[in-house]
């Protein structure tokens, strides 16, 4: 009868703390757009990043590197109720951009990476010709 209750005292106790490791473990990155080495198109662009766990948007932080070589802070908010990722959009200007985040999950271990991505030329807009020829 003893064996049994330890045993069965140690797998709780185990349970317990894998849940409590997974509570605290820091955030992992699992979707960007842009993503990666993606290009986008010059003008209003929509930032959004989404992690494997619950983070802290209140110890958030998105830093943005241009071409002009300023660093921009950039505000965002969650992008959903779980408070699995944050959302914003920015005015960018053509060149390579860096986006630097850092994030924690409430009471747990900050996470930092980067995503990479090109701002193109917009598009040259079709101009209709007049009517006539001239």
């Amino acid at each position: 009868m003893f064996r049994v209750s330890t045993l069965r005292l140690l797998g709780l106790s185990f349970i317990g703390c894998v849940v409590a490791a997974r509570a605290f473990a820091a955030p992992v990155l699992v979707h960007a757009t842009p993503a990666a080495g993606q290009h986008v198109p010059a003008g209003n662009v929509a930032i959004k990043l989404g992690y494997n766990s619950v983070i802290d948007p209140f110890r958030a932080r998105l830093l943005l590197l241009g071409p002009s070589g300023v660093p921009q802070l950039l505000a965002a908010s969650p992008s959903d109720d779980e408070q699995q990722g944050l959302a914003t959009t920015v005015a960018l200007t053509p060149g390579h951009y860096v986006l630097h985040w850092r994030m924690r999950a409430p009471g747990g271990t900050p996470a930092e990476g980067n995503v990479p991505f090109d701002v193109d030329p917009a598009g040259p807009v079709n101009a209709v010709a007049p009517a006539g020829g001239k």
